[in-house]
């Protein structure tokens, strides 16, 4: 699953397509994928520097 972090208040969704409105601020937001698939990310999956 793609990992998508609201451009307004930082909340991560674990979804394979963002929705139009946040569901943690409910604005409607720009969504950045943060996934991550390279090994210096960790665990988490979710890249930091996003």
């Amino acid at each position: 699953m793609t990992e998508w972090k609201c451009n307004k208040c930082g909340y991560i969704l674990k979804i394979d397509k963002p929705p139009d409105t946040c569901p943690s601020c409910k604005e409607k937001c720009e969504f950045v994928d943060v996934s991550c698939y390279i090994p210096d990310c960790g665990s988490t999956g979710v890249d930091k520097r996003l």
